[in-house]
């Protein structure tokens, strides 16, 4: 059996449970007037639906999105097992402690990006600043998808995705997943605050590119974690453009690279953060419930918006970039011309929560197969801030060279990418 990397998984979940259990079923259980399992014609069921339609009305919420019920319930991946992000990228302490000559290159990359940067460029990274991550992920659906895109979101018209990943305030944001705590944790100066002689300070009349975040830390780049976070529940949502909108993510990063306010190594921790937060939200099978509803609603509202089938729209529009460059500019971004600290050649340990990264990509293939995928993709090891254990991989994880694959599912079940 043999797949591509855009095949598309047709699920529709129902909606969750009303708020039986999360707000009334304490007190309605103790009296007996109604539990968790009432019919829906009953009473105190309906009740119920009232309320939560009355606190959905308040709260401004539109008919068509997500529940009060859905928004306000706790998911297991609000508080994930691993707790904070720190262990997965900590290889940067070692490299402050014992790689001046990284630490070096580091600041000199930052200086070559920022001081080399075209017009076009800049005004990206002013414009990815600026605007929130889904804005700017919008262009890497093309050029008719992006605007149909575009017009829906801001009209109103895609209040799941909305609420799942507009801004940051989103339902699939957090304090954990946010690059705050960790921020604290290792507090590194910005590039601009440490050679100023060497920086040019881009910015538009807004002017607060860089008075914004002169107090905090470097390390990691919460906008390039929030847009892979962003893209990779994306790209769940439109397999046919993953490595596409995976790499304009990398085009996020690459921006607060050209802005001197973020460094390499930034850049490449916000990818692992981001992308190692979308892996724990897709494998809560609670809160990929969320995303699923959200994807069915982009791509039925993107279909009436085109009045094509996407497949259609997506064959037809040549404004993509194409998926080698797309793959090759990824990979690219993953190391950023760095040289090895540690030894090539070692076997990837690759998370076994990351398989559900490839959820939207292969619906048909195991998690195990889909972990199989992820390995055979992966960067080699000894970059900066790759580690084996528990909390490794995430730094040599591809996901964009593993969405565009093409796989073969041997007899025995095992794969092997091409």
């Amino acid at each position: 059996m043999r797949l591509t990397g855009r095949a598309r998984r047709v699920h529709r979940p129902a909606l969750a449970a009303a708020l039986a259990v999360t707000v009334f079923g304490g007190p309605f259980a103790a009296t007996g007037v109604a539990s968790a399992q009432a019919p829906a014609d009953s009473l105190a069921a309906q009740i119920q639906d009232g309320a939560a339609a009355a606190i959905e009305s308040a709260l401004g919420l539109p008919a068509d999105g997500y529940g009060i019920d859905q928004l306000a319930r706790l998911y297991p991946s609000d508080l994930p097992a691993r707790g904070t992000y720190i262990a997965l990228m900590d290889g940067f302490t070692q490299l402050r402690a014992e790689r001046p000559d990284i630490i070096a290159k580091n600041l000199q990359t930052v200086v070559e990006i920022n001081n080399s940067a075209d017009a076009r460029t800049v005004a990206r990274a002013i414009f990815d600043n600026y605007e929130n991550r889904e804005i700017s992920l919008a262009d890497s659906l093309g050029e008719h998808l992006g605007a149909a895109f575009l017009s829906a979101y801001e009209g109103g018209r895609l209040p799941k995705v909305k609420a799942l990943i507009g801004g940051y305030l989103s339902r699939s944001g957090g304090l954990i997943n946010s690059s705050l705590i960790e921020k604290e944790v290792y507090d590194n100066p910005r590039p601009f605050v440490v050679d100023p002689a060497h920086i040019v300070r881009h910015d538009d009349e807004r002017g607060t590119v860089h008075s914004s975040v002169e107090t905090s830390g470097s390390y990691p780049s919460g906008h390039t974690s929030g847009a892979y976070l962003t893209a990779s529940l994306l790209a769940t949502m439109v397999p046919e453009l993953a490595p596409q909108i995976l790499t304009r993510a990398s085009e996020v990063g690459n921006s607060r690279i050209v802005l001197g306010v973020h460094y390499p190594l930034d850049v490449i921790s916000g990818r692992m953060l981001g992308t190692a937060a979308a892996a724990d939200r897709l494998a809560d099978p609670e809160f990929a419930r969320l995303v699923d509803e959200a994807g069915d609603e982009l791509r039925a509202v993107l279909e009436r918006e085109t009045g094509r089938p996407l497949t259609e729209v997506i064959a037809d529009d040549t404004a993509y970039l194409p998926t080698d460059e797309a793959t090759r500019v990824y990979r690219e971004r993953m190391t950023y011309g760095f040289d090895r600290v540690g030894a090539p050649g070692v076997p990837i340990e690759v998370p076994a929560e990351a398989a559900a990264l490839l959820r939207g990509v292969f619906p048909d293939l195991t998690d195990a197969q889909r972990l199989q995928v992820l390995a055979q993709t992966a960067t080699d090891s000894g970059y900066p801030l790759d580690k084996s254990g528990p909390q490794g991989g995430w730094q040599r994880i591809d996901l964009a060279a593993a969405s565009a694959a093409e796989v073969t599912v041997r007899p025995d079940g095992s794969v092997s990418v091409s």
